[in-house]
C-alpha cells in the first residue's frame, strides 16, 4: 500500500461502518474491503511508531487474517452440510460466541493500558 493511500485510509471515519457491523448489517464487498484496508493502514501506522511491539502486531495481523479466512471457510462448510434450522441457529451461536470471546479479551486487554484523558 502506498503512503498516500495509507494516509487516506487511516483518516477515514469508519465508525458508521463499524456501527453497521455491530448492528448485524451485512456489508457489501466495497464496504468490507475499505474496512479491512483501513484496519491494515492503521496497524501499519502504529507499527511504525512502536518498534518493540512491531513483531507482535504483525503476528496479530496475520492471526486476524487467518481467523477471517477460517470464519469464511467454516461458514462455507456449514452451508454445504445443509443443516436444519435448529442446527443453523446453533452454528451461528457458536461462531458469534467465539467472536464475543475475542471482543471480551480485547476489552480486558485495553483496560490494562488505555487511560482516559
Amino acid at each position: 500500500m502506498k503512503g498516500d493511500m495509507q494516509a487516506l485510509l487511516r483518516s477515514l471515519d469508519l465508525q458508521p461502518t463499524v456501527d453497521k457491523v455491530q448492528e448485524g448489517v451485512v456489508l457489501d464487498f466495497a464496504q468490507y474491503s475499505v474496512l479491512r484496508d483501513s484496519a491494515d493502514a492503521k496497524l501499519y501506522h502504529l507499527m511504525g511508531k512502536v518498534g518493540d511491539a512491531k513483531d507482535d502486531l504483525g503476528e496479530l495481523q496475520e492471526a486476524c487474517l487467518r481467523v477471517s479466512r477460517l470464519l469464511q471457510t467454516s461458514c462455507l462448510a456449514l452451508r454445504r452440510l445443509q443443516l436444519d434450522y435448529e442446527d443453523q441457529c446453533l452454528a451461528r451461536e457458536v461462531l458469534e460466541s467465539q467472536l464475543a470471546y475475542m471482543q471480551a479479551c480485547l476489552q480486558r486487554s485495553l483496560a490494562s493500558f488505555v487511560r482516559t484523558r
